[in-house]
């Protein structure tokens, strides 16, 4: 009788465990285009954003700097985040843009909102709302929060400064427009730019973050917090 005991609560413990590792929720599945030129693209994207990103648990991210392989890695994708500035073929471009008319959300990183594509329009028209074609020297950037009430700038401090590059991002009028979050200044000319902001999109959720050049955003708390939110954001 003790053996069919021990064997009865043996089973129970098992289905047990197996139900309760069925229940956890399972990662979503992030992938992240990173590669190009003036940026350790590998070292601040690829290694420390991918590590607080999934310091959440609620994240996988998978990074790559083959953009040929994009269709691939989007079949298996629930988010995109972009930070590249290197080509994407055809091939590239069609596959992001069905995964962002479907409704999947799309975090643009830095060099993403820039005008990287000149054969690609419909991208900064539709995906950014705009674009940037030049930026301050690099210099310590005062970032203001003009929406604290959005989910993306909650537990981000009204102020916060870091040595960056200040993106001179500017909105294009033929776009559906974009809800600017966070600003940055300049402190050496107090020109002010769009530095967090969503673009609005009949289905997906997109948002872009400026800033990103190096350390010193990467391992700043305010920027970890945000990168986390807007994720979050894309992802409801």
């Amino acid at each position: 009788m003790n053996r069919i005991m021990k064997l009865f609560t043996g089973v129970c413990l098992m289905v047990m465990t197996v139900s309760a590792t069925l229940a956890q929720p399972q990662p979503l599945r992030v992938l992240m285009v990173g590669g190009g030129g003036s940026h350790d693209f590998g070292r601040w994207y690829g290694q420390e954003d991918k590590k607080t990103i999934e310091s959440t648990g609620k994240y996988s991210v998978t990074y790559t700097e083959q953009t040929d392989s994009i269709p691939a890695y989007l079949k298996q994708a629930d988010l995109l985040i972009l930070t590249n500035n290197q080509p994407i073929s055809a091939a590239g471009q069609a596959a992001i843009t069905k995964f962002v008319e479907k409704g999947h959300g799309l975090l643009l990183l830095h060099a993403a909102v820039w005008y990287n594509w000149a054969d690609w329009p419909a991208y900064n028209l539709n995906y950014v709302g705009g674009g940037s074609k030049s930026h301050e020297k690099l210099q310590e950037i005062k970032n203001l929060v003009v929406n604290p009430a959005h989910p993306i700038t909650q537990g981000v401090p009204a102020k916060f400064e870091f040595v960056d590059e200040l993106y001179r991002h500017v909105p294009d009028p033929a776009a559906k427009g974009i809800e600017v979050l966070v600003i940055g200044q300049s402190k050496e000319t107090d020109a002010v730019y769009p530095g967090v902001f969503t673009v609005k999109h009949r289905k997906a959720k997109i948002v872009g973050i400026t800033t990103g050049h190096d350390e010193r955003s990467h391992q700043h708390e305010a920027y970890k917090t945000l990168l986390i939110n807007a994720l979050n954001w894309i992802a409801n």
